[in-house]
């Protein structure tokens, strides 16, 4: 582990740092966990996971809509078959009628024939007729269904729009408080040596890294490891203005 830090960690053209920038370097770092815990703040905002809930509600909702929609469609199908067939059962009984009273056939029998096929078809169509009310009377709670799926749609889609509002709201006071703390840091790494900044982002940019830490007795308060004592002897000899490293986790120690 300290062959790969040293790595990231070397300090090749800058071994000494003041005591009141490093002082300066933890407020910075201060500034800087603060916006990294805002914009975790961002994206764990209680919002966010009520909304994607509403929205699998809602996904789940028209689902149903449409198999209730699809038999409904169905139906209706069913329905529109039987009075086209209704309507050529009018015109043919229409037709007859009017070969039946209209004085061209003489025959008997042939009246006869024609007065039978006239009553087949009225019996056909009131038949029909029948089947469609029933087709009808099977509707009416279907679309009675789809209503009130479609109320309970709208609602969730009212309580959604609703959510991302409150979304909006709480992300913008979130990136005021991160716009703000961008500022602060800003203004505190005046007092600090940029090769000094740059050091300490490298350092900070490592998975699980600390950027800079105090030096508490023998222990690193950024991986709260003590160091050996021969390392704490050695850097208690070293000048103040010093720059150095924990072994452990390569972060800059403040004494």
């Amino acid at each position: 582990m300290r062959t790969t830090l040293e790595k990231v960690c070397k300090i090749p053209t800058m071994t000494s740092a003041t005591p009141d920038a490093l002082d300066s370097l933890l407020l910075v770092q201060e500034k800087d966990n603060q916006i990294l815990a805002l914009h975790h703040q961002i994206k764990r905002l209680p919002e966010r996971e009520e909304i994607e809930t509403k929205q699998e509600e809602k996904s789940e909702l028209q689902n149903q809509i449409g198999t209730v929609q699809s038999e409904l469609h169905e139906n209706e199908r069913v329905q529109k078959r039987l009075e086209d067939e209704v309507a050529i059962l009018e015109d043919r009984v229409q037709r007859q009628q009017k070969k039946l009273y209209g004085g061209e056939i003489k025959a008997i029998k042939e009246l006869q024939a024609l007065e039978a096929d006239i009553e087949g078809l009225k019996e056909r169509q009131i038949l029909v007729e029948d089947q469609i009310i029933e087709v009808m009377e099977l509707n009416e709670p279907i679309i009675e269904r789809i209503k009130e799926l479609e109320n309970t749609k709208a609602g969730l889609e009212g309580t959604i729009v609703e959510l991302q509002k409150s979304l909006m709201q709480s992300e913008q006071k979130l990136q005021t408080l991160i716009t703000q703390s961008e500022e602060e840091r800003d203004e505190l790494t005046k007092d600090v040596q940029e090769k000094l900044l740059e050091i300490y982002g490298n350092i900070r940019k490592q998975p699980g890294s600390v950027g800079i830490a105090l030096l508490s007795g023998s222990t690193c308060r950024g991986c709260h490891l003590d160091l050996p004592a021969v390392e704490v002897d050695r850097i208690k000899k070293l000048p103040n203005d010093t720059l150095i490293n924990c072994e452990e986790c390569g972060c800059i120690l403040v004494r």
